[in-house]
């Protein structure tokens, strides 16, 4: 896939599909970017109940189960920041590192993925995103459906459905 301009001079980084292998390195991009980002709208229990169930294993199944999912990487080929998308248009997965976030990479990997559901005809684009991806989202078109109030074991925590038509 072709470099990305976006913050070039800040953060050189590309994109390539998602490889077996990649669930450890991404499960703790997860996990950082949960507990750094994350942070700044929820409480610590609401952080470790959401961080705390990402498993490797269980990452890597999901991104291996045919759907589509990007990872962008710097020259190194360290994971950035990775997104997925399902066949039916929801969204997953999307997240970066605390180092490049509000750098442009999970901006130009959206913009990946949604350019691949309009080639492949999708109509609508939706997820369900924490206080920060829901400001992410708003500025990428999506609309607010309705708060999503439920729990992590027993630590009640929120997200936004969101969707976007295409």
């Amino acid at each position: 896939m072709a470099h990305h301009t976006r913050d070039l001079a800040v953060t050189p980084f590309h994109m390539r599909n998602y490889a077996r292998g990649d669930g450890e390195v991404l499960a703790e991009l997860f996990r950082r970017a949960v507990r750094e980002i994350g942070a700044r709208d929820y409480s610590l229990e609401q952080i470790e109940a959401w961080a705390g169930g990402m498993r490797a294993d269980r990452l890597d199944a999901r991104l291996n189960d045919g759907r589509l999912c990007l990872v962008a990487v710097d020259d190194a080929n360290t994971p950035l920041a990775f997104g997925d998308l399902e066949a039916d248009g929801h969204i997953d997965f999307l997240y970066a590192s605390p180092d490049v976030a509000g750098k442009g990479v999970a901006a130009a990997l959206y913009d990946a993925l949604e350019m691949h559901a309009r080639a492949q005809g999708m109509a609508r684009l939706y997820t369900e995103a924490s206080e920060a991806a829901r400001r992410f989202f708003l500025k990428q078109g999506f609309a607010v459906q309705r708060r999503r109030d439920f729990s992590i074991g027993d630590v009640p925590i929120h997200n936004y459905a969101m969707e976007k038509t295409l």
